[in-house]
């Protein structure tokens, strides 16, 4: 599997102005998430996303721990703790 980067938007408001509304898949439920020690071919850990679509399928995507742990960073440095659970 090809490990995929983090492309970030820190402004979500329009971020994927590409999109066009009848392309979009809106998945309900939960997003599932999963460490996998030694994931990596360099042997770090890395995380799989989950998300199962309505008709059944689902979709898989996979990061180094590293780079979502960046991310989540900074999306905290600019907007801080805003009521999250």
């Amino acid at each position: 599997m090809v490990m995929p980067v983090i492309n970030l938007k820190l402004d979500g408001d329009g971020a994927w102005p590409d999109l066009k509304r009848e392309d979009v898949i809106e998945a309900g439920g939960a997003i599932g998430m999963a460490p996998l020690a030694g994931g990596m071919s360099s042997g770090k850990t890395s995380v799989t996303l989950r998300i199962d679509l309505p008709d059944g399928r689902t979709v898989l995507a996979q990061t180094s721990l590293a780079a979502l742990s960046v991310a989540i960073k900074a999306i905290w440095a600019r907007y801080g703790d805003l009521g999250a659970t």
